[in-house]
């Protein structure tokens, strides 16, 4: 009998590996049971499309959260200093943090893996960050997508998306709706710089490499998985939450301010790591000049009645937050703003 050729083998598309790694990830998988009880996952990965049964009987307004997201050229460093192994837990928390600001809690998400020549090494190294980063944050990882695109992407070279789903009840639902004059400010510390800047970052590494600092940058975004728990602790003092990503602070903050509200920060509390802020004066720029670019050691922040500010501080201290008291809401005129003093 002859022996046929594999025309997309040749073309540089191996499907057979493909499909050896989904097995790989189908005979690794444990099952997620999400800890709040909204649902399990009825199908999963492996097929053309996931199941969850979805559960809101505790719930008065029950609405589904969705958010998107991926890591930036921070990818592009990871490579460079063979750092890939956390930038699964980058993916999962740039999509999930943001879905912590309205109070969601997560269901389950999906990957989106696109690379020249699938390599095993670097998609086990990814998903298993990517599951690990799942389970921490009491969701399913239900499916995602794995593209080989030869001609697309450099040799060895990948990128990487993230879709995640949750659910909140609207009711207490956290936002700009509940955000009051008075309201404390807090900070929950980064990790770093977590996923945002990176194209700065790497601009000043082509003139001044700065491989001592390797580990710091390639710190993978915190994991802000015990928000719900602090929500549940607080349901009426917890007033808003804003993810500090790309565009700072200032950037970021007013999207959960209302109307004629602004928020004074006091800068120097900012909890700036000595070494971000070294890293950042040592390429001739000071922390405030590039406050938009980078979140200076603050990954969430989030607006609190000051009646409850000690009982909240403690609680978030418990969790593991990091909290700091950087500043207070007060009134201001037309839209929402943020003043440095």
């Amino acid at each position: 009998m002859t022996q046929q050729t594999n025309h997309y083998l040749n073309s540089g598309v191996n499907t057979e590996k493909s499909d050896e790694l989904v097995d790989w990830l189908q005979s690794d998988s444990k099952p997620v049971i999400n800890p709040f009880g909204f649902g399990n996952v009825v199908d999963g990965i492996g097929g053309f499309a996931g199941l969850f049964a979805l559960n809101t009987s505790t719930m008065k307004k029950p609405t589904l959260v969705a958010s998107t997201d991926g890591i930036g050229t921070k990818l592009l460093l990871g490579l460079k200093t063979e750092r890939i192994n956390s930038l699964g837990q980058d993916l999962v928390a740039m999509c999930v943090n943001d879905l912590y600001t309205v109070g969601a809690v997560p269901l389950f998400f999906l990957d989106y893996f696109a690379t020249g020549q699938i390599s095993s090494e670097q998609f086990k190294l990814i998903l298993s960050s990517i599951k690990s980063s799942c389970a921490h944050c009491g969701m399913a990882l239900l499916g995602g997508e794995t593209a080989e695109m030869p001609g697309l992407y450099a040799p060895k070279h990948f990128d990487l998306a993230g879709f995640v789903v949750g659910v909140v009840d609207d009711e207490g639902r956290l936002g700009p709706h509940r955000t009051r004059p008075g309201d404390l400010v807090i900070a929950f510390k980064s990790s770093g710089f977590h996923s945002n800047g990176y194209s700065l970052i790497r601009s000043w590494l082509s003139k001044k490499d700065r491989p001592d600092l390797a580990e710091q940058l390639m710190t993978p975004t915190k994991l802000y998985a015990a928000i719900p728990d602090l929500i549940k602790r607080h349901p009426k003092s917890f007033h808003a939450l804003a993810n500090i990503t790309g565009g700072g602070i200032s950037g970021n903050l007013p999207r959960v301010l209302g109307h004629d509200l602004k928020a004074k920060i006091v800068f120097e509390k900012l909890p700036t790591d000595v070494w971000m802020r070294e890293f950042i004066r040592s390429n001739g720029a000071h922390e405030k000049e590039v406050e938009n670019v980078f979140n200076l050691g603050v990954g969430m922040v989030a607006m609190i009645d000051p009646k409850y500010g000690d009982a909240f501080m403690q609680d978030a201290q418990e969790l593991g937050l990091e909290p700091h008291h950087i500043g207070d809401v007060t009134g201001g005129r037309g839209s929402p703003e943020v003043e440095f003093i």
